[in-house]
């Protein structure tokens, strides 16, 4: 009797199958659809002396709430705005002017200033935009157009061997301050009271956070926007997404930097050095075999222009020694292939620059780290600033914010600072509406447009 009740449920089960996938196929259909007409809803995170700057992101976004896209939404949401931002399809084209300079150690720097309309004030505020990793203004189109739509002058800052090729064997993937303060300077002698403003991308951010926390109260910079940060680059291209590293942006490094002139400029100086980089088979090992090239010409530092001490492994926002936290900004912390404890050998001799073997690129990296890492500077911060991360970004994760956002805002910490934390915008996209406009350009416009002429925002 036991095996025919047995065969009756095996039978009544089977045919209930189809039926239970079908709803639960439909379930999932649902939820998709239901994902794609929901708006993206913040979660504010207000500094403590912030609340001014909160005011002033109300006043042009109300709750800063956006609808996604629905044809880049859904449960690949992340991954489709991502790789629309990627794509960077149906970018307007706008002309530009190169303002170009060589450095004093060789290299090649130069700011694109895009043409403007007429309405645009001659005095307007000037907004130096900060691209992401190998970045120039060839991906900026629309975040030029926000700007200009605001009545802000933008202008894109093309780092070493970004925009234009390398000229000395120095290049870091995260930028420099020395450079970012030499391209500031530039502007303030050519435009002499100037109001400047700063809105970085990605990669950029790191770069931005760690000069406001060197200069403190001292920056010429009145307001600051930071789009999707990684915030810690000890860790953060490590968290990446493997579709996105290992499939992808490890491809983009070392075309970039491995081919053509740049290739041809870092080979001749250290060929050594540019095999561990072709070598590499994700993004953090690159930055780690890249270091010695970031390492920065031994000299003291000017006056005003010094970078302070920063913590190696702390979050952001950290307070650090208190040998580090003084009002004058200490020096800053350099390598030079002499200094390491590891041996180096020349490789060319006319060059400059010394092979390293891996004991040094080891303590390259560890002084990169010191010298570029925002983290342990970002609570000098003064200005304010607005933050931009998604929780559904696949190359930022949301555990870099869990790991660094309540030091960032916490306590005295970068006390100016607003962090929208967002449900979905994937990787810097935010696209929203029908049009996949992007939500974080006209965001960042009418903010720091605000932040020029709204009263409570100047200390």
């Amino acid at each position: 009797g036991g095996a025919p009740a047995l065969v009756a449920v095996t039978r009544a089960m089977i045919a209930v199958l189809p039926a239970a996938g079908k709803a639960a196929a439909a379930l999932v259909v649902a939820a998709d659809v239901a994902s794609r007409l929901q708006r993206s809803v913040p979660a504010w995170t207000i500094g403590s002396d912030a609340e001014e700057v909160a005011e002033a992101v109300r006043k042009v976004a109300g709750d800063a709430s956006f609808w996604p896209t629905p044809w880049l939404g859904g449960l690949f949401s992340g991954h489709l705005q991502t790789i629309w931002y990627g794509l960077n399809i149906f970018s307007p084209q706008i002309a530009h002017r190169e303002d170009v300079w060589r450095t004093a150690d060789g290299g090649t720097l130069a700011l694109a200033w895009p043409d403007v309309p007429a309405s645009v004030a001659a005095d307007a505020p000037i907004v130096l935009i900060l691209p992401g990793l190998c970045g120039s203004i060839a991906g900026t189109a629309h975040t030029l157009r926000a700007m200009i739509s605001q009545g802000l002058r933008p202008v894109v800052l093309h780092a070493r061997g970004c925009g234009r090729p390398l000229t000395s064997p120095r290049f870091s993937l995260f930028g420099s301050t020395e450079d970012l303060r030499e391209a500031l300077m530039r502007i303030l002698t050519q435009r002499p009271g100037a109001r400047l403003l700063l809105h970085s991308i990605s990669a950029g951010t790191a770069l931005m956070v760690r000069y406001l926390g060197e200069e403190g109260a001292a920056t010429p910079v009145a307001a600051a926007f930071a789009n999707c940060p990684g915030y810690d680059i000890s860790v953060c291209l490590s968290r990446c997404g493997a579709l996105y590293d290992s499939a992808f942006y490890i491809g983009v490094l070392k075309r970039h930097w491995l081919r053509g002139q740049n290739g041809a400029v870092l080979r001749r100086a250290a060929p050594e050095v540019c095999r561990r980089m072709e070598e590499s088979m994700d993004m953090h090992s690159f930055i780690v075999a890249a270091s010695p090239f970031a390492a920065a010409p031994e000299a003291p530092p000017k006056e005003g222009l010094g970078s302070p001490a920063s913590v190696i492994g702390r979050g952001i926002g950290s307070v650090p020694p208190a040998a580090a936290r003084t009002e004058a900004r200490p020096r800053a912390q350099t390598w030079s292939p002499s200094s390491s404890r590891a041996a180096a050998r020349p490789s060319d001799a006319s060059s400059g620059v010394l092979e390293a073997d891996a004991s040094t690129v080891a303590n390259a990296f560890a002084a990169y780290l010191s010298r570029c890492n925002p983290m342990g500077v970002a609570h000098r911060i003064t200005v304010p600033i607005l933050i931009l991360n998604a929780d559904d970004d696949p190359v930022c994760k949301p555990r870099n914010v869990d790991d660094n956002a309540p030091a960032l805002l916490g306590g005295r910490s970068c006390p100016r600072a607003v962090l929208l934390r967002y449900g979905k915008g994937g990787h810097c996209c935010f696209a929203r509406g029908l049009t996949a406009a992007r939500w974080a350009d006209q965001l960042s416009a009418a903010f720091l447009a605000e932040a020029t002429t709204g009263a409570a925002l100047d200390e």
